[in-house]
């Protein structure tokens, strides 16, 4: 079978797989020795894990699905979702007539240190880009000055910093606790440093404050010193490491990580209670009880700094309105995905920076509401599922 799949590769013809291709695994996607690359992709019923996920996502071309009457009832227990644009949509919080910013969510973003203005910045602006009603930058004391000028719309928090360092302190707590009193979420984490008094003020605020909160970056980087800090969290928690945040979070390697990404998520969010969203080729979604969500948008154009900053915002965001964690971090990662994928479709693969994500996003709200996204502009990455 090796010598045949090679042969057909050599012809360079377009292959059509019939359910998969030959060669690939459709619970892993792993490659077992060699496989074909087919153009097309025809599955029966519903798509498989190993389609989806990388690398057999490479293989399988434009995948069309094909309903052969197997019971839809069949589905109900499987853990595993795809996300999808129709279900998504309707979690979308209404906006009527007579709202005001109250109405919307109040979102302190704990975020930034000496070097990384930028992060907090752009989460900040993404909350409020995905409608959070209003926004406070929590930031260390002397940067102040520096938010004023990046921010227009968010407001700020000056807050006390570690002796001999633009990081935030554990004289800080007090100040955030006063100022959380009837606020709604948090984010906290990007650009935030791991300096130790940062580290204990984070571990204090996951396990202690009540309020939901997304934890990103040096938020999960700070965690990882002390994971224990997640158990018995008095509020709902959602985590957005990358795979490195990841591995320091478990003490993993890396490469571990990618090998089971799948596993790894539904393991980590159920041992901590947190949704987990394990950012990379294929972000995942898991929630505690053992579901997991497998995003369909994205590319490799989101490969650049910033792009994750402005994912914590826009989940922080959404959660900040009222959604419940797994929902606003599906949506989140669905939304921040499909505005890389129509950046691509309209400027080509290369260029993409987080402040495009920013400028973009409006637009493709819009779309996405109004189900006018064009089918080749949601396919950038061939992952378009098609009934």
């Amino acid at each position: 079978m090796a010598a045949l799949i090679e042969r057909i590769t050599h012809l360079r013809a377009k292959v059509l797989a019939v359910d998969i291709p030959t060669g690939l695994s459709a619970d892993t996607g792993e490659v077992l020795g060699v496989a074909l690359k087919a153009a097309v992709t025809v599955t029966y019923g519903w798509p498989k894990l190993g389609q989806i996920l990388p690398p057999g996502r490479d293989y399988v071309g434009r995948l069309w699905q094909v309903d052969i009457s197997i019971p839809p009832d069949l589905a109900r227990d499987v853990p595993v979702e795809l996300a999808e644009a129709p279900d998504l949509r309707a979690l979308l919080p209404p906006r009527p007539f007579g709202s005001h910013k109250g109405n919307f969510g109040h979102l302190l973003v704990l975020a930034g240190s000496e070097g990384k203005t930028g992060a907090a910045a752009m989460s900040s602006a993404a909350a409020l880009r995905a409608g959070a009603g209003l926004v406070t930058l929590g930031i260390p004391a002397s940067l102040n000055d520096i938010l004023e000028m990046k921010l227009t719309e968010a407001m700020t928090l000056p807050l006390p910093e570690a002796p001999g360092a633009r990081a935030l302190g554990k004289t800080a707590l007090k100040p955030i606790l006063d100022f959380l009193d009837e606020k709604s979420t948090l984010a906290v984490g990007p650009g935030l440093g791991t300096h130790p008094e940062t580290r204990d003020l984070v571990c204090r605020l996951v396990h202690d404050l009540p309020q939901p909160m997304v934890v990103d970056a040096d938020g999960v980087n700070n965690l990882a010193a002390d994971p224990s800090c997640l158990k018995g969290a008095a509020g709902p928690r959602i985590l957005t490491p990358h795979p490195g945040e990841m591995a320091r979070l478990l003490g993993l390697a890396t490469a571990a990580v990618q090998a089971r990404r799948l596993e790894v998520a539904r393991e980590t969010a159920a041992r901590f209670g947190v949704t987990l969203v394990l950012k990379g080729a294929q972000t995942l979604v898991a929630a505690p009880d053992g579901r997991v969500s497998l995003n369909p948008t994205g590319n490799p154009a989101l490969a650049s700094g910033g792009t994750g900053d402005v994912l914590t915002g826009l989940i922080g965001g959404f959660l900040a309105q009222g959604l419940a964690p797994w929902d606003a971090a599906r949506l989140g990662v669905y939304l921040h995905g499909l505005t890389a994928d129509d950046f691509v479709a309209r400027h080509g693969p290369r260029g993409l920076i987080a402040g495009d994500l920013l400028r973009n996003f409006p637009d493709v709200l819009d779309e996405f509401i109004q189900g006018l996204i064009p089918l080749e502009e949601e396919d950038i990455c061939c992952m378009r599922v098609i009934s």
